[in-house]
């Protein structure tokens, strides 16, 4: 555990300092502020891939692999539709899948604040899967058994995206409503990713 907080305290060291500025012409001569105001210096419509190093981290503590990438292709300065494929192997259980989301920039800079829904889908299988079998007995009976099926959710976010020269980061969160195995339930999550735009 001590070893996952030193390198969760690097990366937020790596994002607030390793790219510091957004190119010599952006901060230097023009400032960020004069760089929105003209296009040329700056292109905050690139292409962004990201990671999501946290997330990455805990489940590589856990023995676990929980991968998740964001692709945000912008479309403007104001929308940008995302893709977020993602991979669970987490003994027992196996999901692959991926969210596809629209990403709205509040103040038309194509970096700040931003509101995303977004829906997901997704293949689960999971091993001794828990249920009820029956309600009218007065004891549950529980049963495991394996069992494969659909999770999908829709969900909607807020968040904050800063996008420099080569890095990109953004962290939201979101609540929403998913259905998984006919399960269903309000579902909470959150996010931050490292990228490279390009």
């Amino acid at each position: 555990m001590r070893v996952l907080c030193k390198t969760i305290a690097c990366l937020f060291l790596v994002l607030f300092t390793a790219n510091a500025s957004l190119n010599p012409v952006d901060m230097e001569e023009v400032g960020r502020e004069k760089a929105y105001a003209d296009p040329s210096a700056v292109d905050y419509t690139k292409v962004s891939v990201y990671v999501h190093p946290i997330t990455l981290l805990v489940g590589a503590n856990s023995k676990a692999l929980l991968f998740y990438s964001t692709i945000e292709i912008p479309m403007s300065l104001y929308n940008a539709p995302i893709i977020k494929p993602s991979v669970w192997n987490i003994p027992g259980i196996t999901r692959v899948g991926s969210d596809f989301g629209f990403r709205h920039y509040l103040a038309g800079r194509g970096e700040g604040m931003y509101l995303q829904p977004q829906v997901g889908l997704f293949y689960l299988s999971a091993k001794n899967w828990t249920f009820n079998l029956d309600y009218d007995y007065k004891d549950d009976l529980i049963g495991y058994e394996k069992v494969s099926g659909a999770w999908y959710d829709g969900m909607l976010y807020l968040g904050t995206a800063y996008k420099f020269a080569y890095i990109s980061i953004y962290s939201d969160t979101g609540i929403g409503y998913g259905c998984a195995l006919k399960v269903c339930t309000l579902i909470w999550d959150a996010n931050m990713a490292l990228g490279i735009s390009f």
